[in-house]
């Protein structure tokens, strides 16, 4: 008993889950891959948001059918589409789509449709401004990147697409010769375009002003923001991602009179108010892309049921690993900390409930408890399969500890630990049975108790480790810890994490990573089959004799997945991370066929939803004007207790907005809105008081597929 061994019971659980990973048989070659250097265009990247100012309340970023499939992003399949040549072959593309399919597209679509294939260069980006701080009074901004357009040109395209709107309305010329403005309704709005740089800016909204928008024009200063501006950087660099931004914390204190007392006290106690942004979306950088959800919030409130990993330890591998797995586990003083905070301290401790008396009796007859397990070693547990096999490390914290637990687990489990070498190897190991000694801390025996222990004991546990550096190695079989130490070309995880999987996991609670060979010469085959069905598609020829091999362009030999939740001092991550889009291989995998056959599906199913989602965005317009005026409404009544009045507080957008004065009843009016509506046709918006704060509630009498969101409940 020269060494600790006090971890084995944990181990038992542990070893089972990882018994059931990654049984992948065959040695794996010792890999560090090194990724090229991805060089982004500054003339094609999204630029608004990083002139967003200190109100923005709300990003979000589309990108365009070409900046998803076939533009540069910084992920696996950089190197190919960086290429003049294939850039060659995407305008190709695009030149069918417009030779083949514009002539089915309705007139007053044709120059929406000649922006979206000819001109559009990089995606688009939307972001809410609320320029008052006492009250959501958001303006809009809308941005992109343009390419080949003169301003003559796009200033038709809008007027084309503003007389759709609102007939009547077009832009005016200002004295400054990029510069246009329109009204819409009784707001101003602002367009400007420089040709030279293709940047397109347009803001409206209440209170939007030429000065306003300049600020967004020129580049922003160091300010509040700059945390989530570095966090869209970092990860989508080349702003051609699907993603958006919500300021979590600003929203809700300026609608916090409108959300009941009790819902308060809960959004407190969860840290909600102190969640200050949550970006959401589709990540592309360092060769590889990611699905990822981040929350930037102080350690508080939910973050308390969470981990907080410190003290990451390295361990040593038996070459290149196929899969690690890495669970992190809160420290006794988290776990108190986190109880205390959702005042369920007691649930654990209330010796009346039979659970927790059964468990205190079996710490009890063991010597030492929970917390003195997580006091006693290191946060991480890893689950590692190599050329070895599979086997999970942990390390020492706390020796004397340890050392305490050690005795008491082996006195109460009535073994002795053995040492034998294998092929020159020193292995620990030990044999026992853990469900004869949960049998044998029942308060009350049965009659046959003897026969019953005897059978459980029949159930053996085996267990075998080595201890290098304070780290525990543990098998379920011998053999693997032998070969692991015998291996010839060892190396460390750290390695492996930065070189192969691009990154650390310092910080993470739960963290996957898998290299998978050739995956990247794989995915690039596959999208070569997805160039070539969508030509297809526009009946146009795909050269693909044009473009180089996997090995000319010198694409990783290996490929990798990994899977993250991590908690460091200022965010909360979960990203799900990839060589390239999933959806290559999903149409690719039959070929042109599948792509067909996908594209049959959408004809069939996407039209007539399209239909209902162009009468229902139309609706959702009528909608949005609504907001101010149920603002309005409601702090009108907040004041004076009475909704008397309130027709002389607001401006109603038109003649189909109407405000009952005695309850306070929206109605808006749907005649006009398209054909489909005649004058009977309304959604209503009813104000509810309850305890001072008011709750909306929306009904009407047109089709569901018609009604917006917040009207279907």
């Amino acid at each position: 008993m020269n060494s600790s061994k006090g971890i084995l019971f944990i181990a038992m659980a542990l070893l089972v889950f990882s018994s059931g990973c990654d049984q992948q048989q065959g040695p794996a070659k010792v890999v560090l891959t090194e990724r090229p250097n991805y060089a982004l265009d500054p003339q094609h990247t999204a630029w608004l948001h990083s002139h967003l100012p200190n109100e923005t309340v709300a990003y979000l970023n589309v990108p365009t059918p070409w900046n998803y499939l076939f533009d540069p992003k910084a992920d696996a399949m950089h190197p190919v589409q960086s290429l003049p040549a294939h850039q060659a072959q995407v305008d190709k593309i695009k030149q069918g789509v417009k030779d083949h399919y514009f002539q089915y597209i309705p007139d007053p679509y044709l120059g929406l449709a000649g922006l979206l294939v000819e001109h559009s260069k990089t995606s688009l980006e939307v972001a809410v401004i609320n320029n008052a701080s006492g009250a959501l009074l958001p303006t809009v901004a809308v941005g992109t990147r343009l390419q080949n357009i003169a301003s003559e040109q796009l200033t038709t395209h809008v007027n084309q697409m503003l007389g759709m709107m609102m007939p009547g309305l077009n832009l005016e010329q200002q004295a400054d010769p990029a510069l246009w403005t329109f009204t819409v309704g009784q707001f101003p709005a602002f367009m400007r375009f420089d040709e030279a740089s293709g940047r397109l800016l347009v803001y409206g909204g209440m209170g939007a002003s030429q000065e306003k928008l300049d600020a967004l024009w020129d580049q922003a200063k160091p300010d509040h923001l700059a945390k989530i501006k570095q966090l869209n950087q970092a990860a989508d660099p080349s702003g051609l991602n699907l993603k958006m931004w919500v300021a979590a914390a600003r929203l809700y204190q300026m609608g916090k009179a409108f959300v009941p007392p009790h819902e308060q006290a809960n959004i407190t106690q969860l840290g909600l108010d102190q969640m200050d942004y949550v970006w959401a979306g589709t990540e592309s950088s360092q060769g590889q892309s990611a699905l990822a959800v981040h929350v930037l919030m102080p350690e508080t409130g939910w973050r308390l049921a969470l981990p907080r990993a410190h003290d990451w330890f390295d361990v040593e591998l038996a070459g290149q690993p196929r899969s690690v797995w890495q669970l992190t586990l809160p420290t006794a003083d988290q776990f108190k900390q986190g109880l205390a905070h959702f005042g369920v301290a007691d649930a654990f401790t209330d010796s009346s409930d039979k659970d927790v008396k059964a468990w205190q009796a079996f710490f009890d007859r063991l010597g030492f408890d929970g917390y003195d397990w997580l006091n006693a070693y290191h946060q991480q547990v890893l689950f590692v399969s190599d050329d070895s096999g599979s086997w999970i490390a942990m390390k020492v914290k706390d020796t004397a500890l340890n050392e305490k637990i050690e005795q008491s687990f082996y006195q109460n489990m009535e073994v002795e630990p053995r040492s034998s070498q294998l092929e020159g190897a020193d292995i620990q190991h030990v044999h026992f049975s853990f469900y004869r000694q949960m049998f044998l801390a029942q308060d009350v025996m049965p009659a046959d108790a003897e026969h019953l222990e005897a059978f459980f004991n029949v159930f053996k546990d085996h267990v075998y480790w080595y201890v290098k550096d304070g780290v525990y190695y543990m098998s379920q079989v011998p053999q693997v810890l032998a070969m692991k130490q015998n291996h010839s070309n060892p190396m460390s995880l750290s390695s492996w994490l930065e070189k192969n999987q691009g990154g650390d996991w310092d910080s993470a609670i739960l963290a996957y990573g898998k290299d998978v060979q050739h995956l990247p010469q794989d995915l690039y085959h596959f999208y070569l089959l997805l160039l070539q069905s969508v030509g297809d598609l526009a009946q146009t020829e795909v050269d693909l004799f044009a473009l180089p091999t996997a090995e000319r362009l010198n694409l990783p030999e290996q490929g990798r997945i990994n899977l993250t939740v991590s908690s460091d001092a200022e965010k909360v991550s979960f990203r799900f991370a990839y060589e390239y889009s999933l959806l290559e291989p999903v149409l690719s995998a039959e070929g042109g066929l599948a792509t067909l056959a996908v594209v049959g599906i959408l004809a069939a199913y996407a039209i007539p939803a399209y239909n209902d989602y162009t009468i229902r965005a139309k609706v959702g317009e009528q909608m949005a004007w609504s907001a101010g005026i149920k603002m309005a409404v409601a702090e009108q009544y907040i004041s004076t207790n009475s909704f008397a009045g309130i027709n002389q507080m607001v401006d109603l957008p038109s003649a189909q907005f109407s405000v009952d004065e005695e309850t306070g009843l929206i109605t808006i009016g749907l005649d006009g809105v398209d054909d489909r509506f005649g004058p009977d046709d309304a959604i209503y918006l009813e104000p509810v008081v309850s305890e001072g704060y008011i709750e909306w509630y929306c009904y009407s009498n047109i089709k569901f597929a018609y009604l917006p969101a917040e009207c279907r409940d």
